[in-house]
C-alpha cells in the first residue's frame, strides 16, 4: 500500500507547480513577439538615412541601392523586416529609366517641380513604358514647362480622360492607376508600417522567436 505521508507532499507540489508550468506555456505561445522599437524610431532611422545623402530632397525618387542599408539599420534597433526582399523588389532599380532620368541635372529640377503632384511618378513610369514614351519623358524633363503636363495629367479632369485614352495604347493598360511600386520615402514608410504591424501581431514560438 502506498505511503500517504509521501503522496501528500508530492500531490501538494504538483498542485503548486503544474499551474505555473501551464501558465508559462500558454504565455509563451500567446504572447506578442519580442518587443519592437516604437515605430517613431523606425521613422527616424529611415529619415536620417536619406537626409544624410547630399543630393536628396524630400519627395525625391528613391532606388534599391538607397534602401538596402536601411534594413540593416532597422535590424540594429530591433526591427527585422521579414519581407525586406519583397519591399526591395517594389522599389525601382538603380538603373531604372525613371531613376536615371530624374537624377540627371535637368531631371532633378523637373523632379522637384512634379514631386508635389499626386502619383506623378506613377504617371511618368507608365508614360515611359508606352511606345516612344521614353522620348516623351525626356522631352518633358528638358522642356521649360514640362511639369505642367504632369500637373494636368494628375489633377485635371481632362488629364484623367487623357489617361483613359492612353490606357488603350500598347502597354498603356490602367494608365491612371497606381503602379504598385515604391517611389518615395513616404511610400517606403507606409510599406514598412505594414510590415511592422504584422510583426507586432506575430506570436512567439517555443524558442522565443516570432513564428
Amino acid at each position: 500500500m502506498r505511503d500517504r505521508s509521501i503522496a501528500r507532499p508530492w500531490g501538494f507540489a504538483a498542485a503548486l507547480v503544474l499551474p505555473i508550468i501551464w501558465g508559462a506555456t500558454v504565455d509563451c505561445q500567446g504572447a506578442p513577439a519580442e518587443k519592437l522599437p516604437p515605430f517613431a524610431d523606425v521613422q527616424r532611422v529611415v529619415q536620417a538615412h536619406f537626409q544624410a545623402k547630399p543630393d536628396y530632397k524630400p519627395g525625391d525618387i528613391i532606388a534599391r541601392g538607397d534602401i538596402k542599408p536601411v534594413f540593416s539599420a532597422l535590424a540594429q534597433i530591433g526591427f527585422e523586416v521579414a519581407d525586406a526582399k519583397a519591399i526591395l523588389e517594389s522599389v525601382p532599380a538603380d538603373n531604372d529609366f525613371l531613376v536615371t532620368s530624374l537624377r540627371s541635372a535637368a531631371g532633378r529640377r523637373f523632379m522637384q517641380q512634379v514631386a508635389r503632384y499626386p502619383m506623378s511618378y506613377d504617371r511618368l513610369d507608365r508614360l515611359g513604358r508606352l511606345p516612344h514614351g521614353r522620348q516623351t519623358v525626356r522631352d518633358l524633363i528638358k522642356g521649360p514647362d514640362g511639369y505642367k503636363m504632369i500637373d494636368y495629367m494628375t489633377t485635371a479632369h481632362g488629364g484623367r480622360e487623357m489617361g483613359k485614352m492612353l490606357s488603350k495604347a500598347p502597354k498603356g493598360k490602367d494608365f491612371n492607376a497606381p503602379t504598385g511600386r515604391i517611389y518615395t520615402v513616404d511610400q517606403l514608410l507606409k510599406r514598412l508600417k505594414q510590415s511592422y504591424d504584422k510583426a507586432a501581431r506575430q506570436p512567439l514560438s517555443a524558442t522565443g522567436g516570432p513564428t
